[in-house]
């Protein structure tokens, strides 16, 4: 009776298995994509000699060259500049100039005070102004329209205190009043911190300063000078209205806001530029049909992290983003190795710059090496290395979120869809597909700047983790079985998208294009 019920089942399963794998035409580059391969990728990327990978940095130099070393070997096409793997962009960093300087007068005084040891600022211009101040009152507390007058072509004097409710707590450093001509925060509470304690949470913002592409705005520190000042210089200040930080902070009733008599403060900070050099790593897979190979599908991961933190400590990233960056790789592979070959090409691209606020993409985007109406759609893949804790209560990893793929062409979205369902069926979760999802994944890693332009995208991801953007995320912490499987899935989408007969119809929800 059992081996009358094995061999009715058998044939059963055989049909099953059939049904999971890609057809015959590409099975060879679909079984290629191991778990063994993308950990010998991902023990180089994400090891110490590349110090996180950080944009313009060593490491990230180092990265670039493995990626086009690779790419060379598999003999995809070198479409970067002048005939290389590499499109260069230049970077400017810039960072708050340690000679920025207070200073306060009055009565015949004059006291001037030192950046990073008296006061920091994170603003990203050069100003020089001189004005008198006024007490607006505590940092919990929005100033009300008489303050706000009061303040107006003034120094606006605050002090920081932490409030009960978590709703009200506002960022140190990001804290403004509307109309003044500055803001001065006065911290001095111990759940506040020194200056050296607030430099030290504040990253590398002063050490490494901030990224953007010339030209472009800077991405922090513009609009009102804001400066958070030591306890002995808020004394200072306040000595002047014969009063102080303890008596403000002691007073029964909240003070009302004041022009503090006979002082006057000047603020003059400076910013230090520099130009950088950093590359996006760049191979083609030329499309076998003589007229549709014009057109691309652009498959990407961004190959930068973060670095080296004040503290000497490497972040590796293996899952953010070695763990795409190495599937990149492994896809190039698949898609090489299997003799038949999509219609379409396909553009392999590693981008830098997409920690520093998705720079290489936009890069990208306004050079583009294709033209963006030849680009039928954009795969993006970022941090698939992992399972978040959502799935982990759940108990399974057999998942995949997908953002952003019905967002601009619905016709996408029944791809991802099919192709799923032909080779890895994971439960496809569209969570943060939401556009009210407060994480805005859609906006954050580099398919945006192509969902911009009105290409169509997808963004798989596995979701965050207690490791994001800490020296611990690691290699040993990667499922790489689980990995290899998420390629399978994108690499099986990938060939229903460079087959597809006609460019995608834009039917999907999204204006962020329009």
């Amino acid at each position: 009776m059992q081996a009358l019920k094995l061999f009715l089942v058998l044939p059963l399963l055989f049909t099953l298995h059939q049904d999971l794998k890609i057809e015959p035409t590409k099975r060879e580059g679909y079984n290629s994509i191991t778990a063994n391969d993308l950990r010998a990728h991902l023990n180089f990327l994400a090891s110490s000699e590349l110090e996180g990978r950080e944009t313009s940095f060593r490491g990230q130099k180092v990265a670039a060259r493995y990626i086009a070393a690779v790419f060379e070997k598999l003999g995809l096409h070198p479409v970067g500049d002048n005939g290389t793997y590499f499109q260069y962009f230049d970077l400017e960093v810039t960072k708050p100039g340690k000679q920025s300087t207070l200073t306060v007068a009055g009565k015949g005084t004059t006291n001037s005070y030192s950046m990073l040891k008296d006061f920091v600022t994170t603003f990203m211009q050069d100003t020089l102004l001189t004005a008198h101040v006024v007490f607006i009152g505590f940092s919990d507390a929005r100033p009300d329209s008489a303050a706000l007058a009061v303040a107006e072509g003034k120094i606006a004097l605050v002090l920081a205190r932490v409030p009960q409710k978590p709703a009200d707590v506002r960022r140190l450093g990001g804290y403004v009043v509307p109309r003044s001509a500055a803001t001065i925060l006065v911290t001095d509470e111990p759940s506040t911190g020194t200056i050296e304690e607030i430099v030290q949470r504040a990253g590398t913002i002063f050490t490494k300063g901030q990224m953007r592409l010339p030209g472009t705005a800077p991405t922090r520190g513009g609009g009102i000078p804001m400066l958070t000042v030591s306890s002995e210089v808020g004394n200072e200040i306040l000595k002047a209205a014969r009063t102080s930080l303890a008596q403000l902070r002691n007073s029964a009733e909240p003070p009302k806001p004041f022009v503090i008599p006979g002082l006057t403060v000047t603020i003059e900070t400076r910013v230090e530029r520099s130009i950088v050099p950093s590359e996006n790593v760049v191979g083609l897979l030329e499309g076998s049909d003589p007229k549709l190979k014009n057109e691309v599908l652009v498959i990407t991961a961004h190959y930068d992290h973060v670095g080296i933190g004040n503290d000497g400590a490497i972040y590796f990233g293996a899952d953010d983003n070695g763990s795409g960056t190495s599937l990149i790789l492994e896809l190039a592979e698949a898609y090489v190795k299997n003799p038949a070959k999509p219609t379409r090409s396909i553009l392999f691209m590693a981008l830098s710059g997409e920690e520093k606020g998705l720079l290489g993409s936009r890069y990208y985007v306004e050079n583009p090496i294709f033209p963006l109406d030849k680009t039928i759609a954009n795969l993006n893949i970022d941090m698939v290395g992992r399972t978040d804790k959502k799935w982990q209560e759940k108990g399974s990893s057999n998942y995949v979120y997908v953002i952003g793929s019905d967002k601009i062409s619905t016709e996408l979205d029944s791809l991802v869809r099919v192709a799923n369902e032909r080779s890895e069926r994971f439960e496809l979760d569209y969570q943060y597909n939401d556009d009210n999802d407060p994480n805005q994944f859609y906006r954050r890693s580099d398919h945006f700047n192509f969902a911009r332009n009105g290409i169509p995208i997808a963004f798989f991801f596995t979701g965050v983790h207690d490791d994001y953007h800490r020296p611990t995320d690691t290699v040993d912490k990667i499922q790489f079985d689980r990995l290899a499987r998420v390629g399978r899935l994108i690499y099986t989408l990938g060939w229903k998208v460079t087959d597809f007969p006609r460019q995608f119809r834009k039917d999907g929800s999204s204006t962020v294009y329009q």
